[in-house]
């Protein structure tokens, strides 16, 4: 393939397929529909599943082992779990890192973990359920349905959390809720509100070529709302736009830690370190990218770009012709 005609699908590509998705919490989860059902063992082998709770108000954590937010998230629960001890509630608390579970036990017991905790060893609920961001939870009614889901941590995260589990145990009804709160309940926090402005602002700015001045509202989102991982992905790519790749990884690894699911995280990834010389890695890290969206023009184009690096040219127009094709079958 030529190097001419490389750097034109590059130079097309690059101006028409630069789009990134925030996302949080289950991705393959809606809100008022029946919760799938699972059957996971906790850390004394005894199985747990939804269909066993009915009758019961569920809160399911999917959380990661040595993440402050995750952490965090479980003494939340244990003080929640406390309040409405006498009430039909229970809280699962899952994690996929099961090789570590000696580390595991010792939280639990250090922490005093009172709630099971199951381990996801085959990924099938972190898959079924689409978990995105680190921690996730989700509240189940009495009848097994999704009703509501919180992405990450926050600082309001246990009143959030103790309010809706009140609402759906009846004991407060959400005018009650709202009333204490002061304002509604399910809606961002200011911060939030102006960290999405500024990330909408600086999109805007990046697609009229003033990348210098994207970046600082990037900075700024992510000073404002550390948790969304749409903001450390932006300013990843845009330290990436000035070469500055350490600094980019450091974003893009926060990103991808957030919103593991994340294609665009991915793609990010993998230009960062096909920049650094590490093409084996950034292969890695695309072809993992790849099995998650399969149809992504951009992951095609920077798997592309890293066969090219390597002089394997057949493998380099075969992404690069997928690539196009994934862009003109959306456009269409």
């Amino acid at each position: 393939m030529k190097k001419s005609s490389v750097m034109a699908v590059c130079l097309f590509l690059v101006i028409n397929l630069f789009v990134l998705s925030q996302c949080f919490g289950f991705r393959h989860l809606n809100e008022g529909e029946r919760i799938p059902d699972f059957s996971l063992k906790d850390l004394t082998g005894k199985t747990h599943s939804i269909s066993q709770l009915k009758g019961n108000v569920v809160l399911v954590l999917y959380w990661r082992l040595g993440q402050e937010r995750s952490l965090k998230s479980l003494e939340a629960l244990k003080t929640i779990a406390e309040d409405l001890s006498d009430q039909s509630f229970q809280i699962l608390a899952i994690t996929k890192d099961t090789d570590k579970l000696s580390e595991i036990k010792s939280l639990k017991k250090s922490a005093g973990i009172p709630f099971p905790v199951l381990l996801d060893s085959e990924e099938k609920v972190y898959s079924e359920f689409g978990v995105f961001v680190f921690p996730s939870t989700a509240l189940i009614d009495s009848k097994g349905v999704y009703r509501y889901h919180y992405g990450g941590f926050r600082g309001h995260y246990k009143d959030e959390i103790f309010g809706r589990v009140r609402v759906l145990l009846g004991l407060i009804t959400e005018k009650e809720l709202a009333a204490e709160n002061g304002k509604e309940s399910n809606g961002p926090t200011e911060d939030q509100k102006k960290a999405i402005n500024h990330i909408s602002f600086g999109k805007k700015l990046r697609d009229k070529g003033m990348g210098e001045k994207a970046m600082q509202e990037f900075k700024k989102a992510v000073e404002l709302d550390p948790d969304n991982p749409e903001g450390h992905i932006f300013l990843g790519f845009s330290l990436l736009d000035k070469n500055e790749i350490d600094q980019a990884l450091v974003q893009l690894k926060l990103g991808a830690e957030q919103a593991p699911r994340s294609a665009e995280a991915r793609i990010g990834l993998g230009r960062a370190y096909r920049l650094k010389g590490q093409k084996d890695k950034a292969l890695e890290i695309l072809k993992n990218g790849l099995n998650l969206c399969p149809d992504s023009a951009l992951i095609h184009f920077e798997l592309g770009a890293v066969y090219e690096a390597l002089g394997k040219t057949d493998d380099a127009l075969k992404h690069y012709k997928a690539s196009t094709e994934c862009y003109l079958k959306k456009s269409n």
